[in-house]
């Protein structure tokens, strides 16, 4: 005699939906996470200062060095101010109601990934699609 089929757990989805939501704008994986905690802090604007001894000259070296510091700086944060705000990288899939838009969801495969906001290179993976880019990098420091 076999024994009954065991029933879906009733909070799986709300699971799955609680793990992407905490991912997102956060790591995705482990190896995502360990390169956060590694990634090369900013760069000392100081480390290239020559020193003379002559307090005026090595003030003066200071000062520009850290303004072009607060410059490159700024460059980098216009930069990823930019690409966070750019509003042509995603798009919207509608249903008719919240039962079809999960029962799509859980036929993809995508409710481990969210329920709203899906990240789009985890849905390709998720799809098996080969994306033209890799995953952009907005922590990069250039």
């Amino acid at each position: 005699m076999t024994s009954p089929a065991e029933p879906a757990d009733p909070n799986g989805d709300l699971l799955a939906q609680l793990q992407a939501s905490a991912a997102i704008g956060g790591p995705t994986s482990q190896e995502d996470l360990l390169a956060q905690l590694n990634a090369e802090p900013e760069p000392d604007p100081l480390a290239d200062v020559d020193y003379t001894g002559d307090l005026e000259t090595d003030s003066t070296a200071e000062l520009d060095a850290l303004a072009k510091g607060f410059r490159e700086r700024t460059k980098r944060e216009d930069d990823r101010f930019r690409l966070a705000t750019d509003s042509e990288y995603w798009f919207a899939v509608c249903f008719k109601t919240r039962e079809d838009k999960e029962a799509f969801l859980r036929a993809a495969r995508l409710m481990a990934v969210g329920d709203k906001y899906l990240d789009g290179y985890a849905v390709a993976r998720t799809l098996a699609i080969e994306m033209p880019t890799d995953e952009p990098d907005t922590d990069r420091k250039e």
